[in-house]
């Protein structure tokens, strides 16, 4: 039988405001920022660069703060509630109920031009019971930085996908 998700701390904007509880991952893409937004934005690329198994927006477009998605890891599920949202620079979202064992948690997603292409700032926070979330905390610091440049391999392999052919 599948466990039910649970309620976390609503938590947002201040939750990330003690960097010293944030983890950050920076990673420059050869592309212009819509095409890595675009990438963003799409369910199925997430399952590609990431262990993830599914993405579902379950709000419709177009997407702005109080957009909700869902996401399964295997047999675990994230449902998460974005409070920021800056059309092709920034999404923010807090994870509102989860089977993982965590008590809140904040993803970020910032993408930056550069001269050469576009810059993606990862930040997160996460709240956990007992030595939980420094475990958590860098297991999705990790994943992410190895994940970023298959991202950036994925959008290059796939390139009409993305408005770059």
């Amino acid at each position: 039988m599948a466990k039910e998700p649970k309620k976390l701390e609503e938590v947002g904007e201040a939750y990330l405001a003690d960097a010293s509880k944030v983890h950050l991952v920076s990673h420059d893409f050869p592309f212009a920022p819509e095409v890595l937004w675009a990438a963003l934005l799409d369910g199925d690329t997430w399952t590609k660069w990431l262990p993830i198994t599914k993405v579902e927006w379950t709000s419709p477009k177009p997407y702005k703060v109080g957009t909700t998605r869902t996401v399964w890891i295997g047999s675990q599920i994230v449902e998460e509630v974005f409070f920021a949202w800056d059309e092709g620079s920034r999404m923010a979202f807090r994870f509102d109920r989860t089977t993982l064992p965590l008590n809140a948690g904040v993803e970020d997603y910032q993408v930056h031009a550069t001269e050469t292409g576009c810059r993606l700032d990862w930040r997160f926070r996460a709240r956990a019971p007992f030595l939980l979330g420094p475990l958590i905390s860098a297991q999705m610091k990790s994943g992410i930085r190895k994940g970023l440049p298959k991202l950036e391999a994925y959008i290059r392999d796939n390139p009409a996908k993305y408005g770059l052919s």
